[in-house]
């Protein structure tokens, strides 16, 4: 199995409160990876900015006033970010779908990595979840990190890795152990079986031994536990709020129709219902699956 490591992180900045908590949690892996940051905002209606950035003058009339103040708040981002952590940021302002816009910088700059907030900015329509959020998992080639408002991050110090019978659980093993390994984050690979499958235990368990032989090659910690239930989704909810998790790991094509094109079932239940954060991995599709 071949590693993932992260060099370069987008960061979509809407300065609502779940991307304020994303920025948070982007910055931090960017630091213990030395990664480079990209903050880039999709503006908006001129009216749909707080209106306290402009005082009482009324500054936010215009389209003008508007994007100077944007630029100036996200400049702010950018150069705390870069003097706090030593990491190399760019600030970007663009127009347009925030959806294609994102996916867009993703291909062109070849990030490693989008971190997003899953709500839009208080009193607007959450452009994050439900619209954005579930495009850009669907459509980026890269692995999403979706944070919800209120998330306090610690370090991502407990990580689940589920791994069911679907086609390509294993492959977003190869996404989670480098970040488990830098954060020394203990993992809980989560085994997950419907109530109605009758697959042998014990060839399932050949499965788990080889995501938790990759996890010790790299020293980690692993916790190992095997679940049934007839919504698997919710199980690995409920497992990774049990266990206070930071981090739950998904496949975006489970219990899809169109592997590798429509995010399945399974992952719209997670990103849509989960508090704790979720990375979502776009298979490499063909006819088998390997963690080694």
């Amino acid at each position: 199995m071949k590693n993932t490591n992260l060099h370069r992180i987008l960061i979509p900045v809407d300065f609502s409160p779940a991307g304020e908590s994303a920025i948070q949690s982007g910055t931090y892996l960017a630091n213990i990876f030395r990664a480079d940051i990209l903050l880039l905002h999709v503006m908006r209606g001129i009216q749909e900015y707080p209106t306290e950035w402009f005082g009482s003058e009324n500054r936010g009339s215009s389209k003008e006033s508007v994007e100077a103040k944007v630029s100036e708040k996200l400049k702010e981002h950018a150069e705390h970010i870069a003097k706090k952590y030593g990491v190399y940021v760019q600030d970007v302002i663009t127009t347009g779908s925030p959806s294609v816009k994102i996916t867009e910088a993703v291909a062109e700059r070849d990030m490693d990595l989008i971190v997003m907030g899953t709500h839009g900015a208080s009193g607007f329509e959450e452009l994050f979840m439900g619209s954005t959020a579930a495009k850009i998992v669907n459509l980026s080639p890269c692995p999403v990190l979706t944070i919800r408002d209120g998330f306090q991050l610690s370090g991502f110090k407990s990580i689940v890795l589920p791994i069911d019978h679907s086609m390509h659980s294993r492959q977003k093993v190869k996404n989670v152990l480098p970040i488990a390994a830098k954060c020394n984050a203990l993992v809980h690979i989560l085994g997950l079986l419907h109530d109605s499958d009758k697959s042998e235990i014990a060839k399932f368990n050949i499965k788990l031994d080889s995501v938790e032989e990759a996890a010790e090659r790299l020293g980690l910690t692993c916790v190992r536990k095997v679940v049934k239930g007839s919504n698997i989704a919710m199980e690995a909810i409920k497992y990774a709020e049990n266990v206070n998790a930071e981090m739950l790991a998904i496949m975006t094509d489970h219990e899809s129709n169109m592997t590798g094109m429509f995010m399945g079932a399974f992952a719209r239940q997670i990103v849509n219902h989960s508090k704790v954060p979720v990375l979502s991995v776009k298979p490499i599709t063909g006819p088998y699956e390997s963690s080694n």
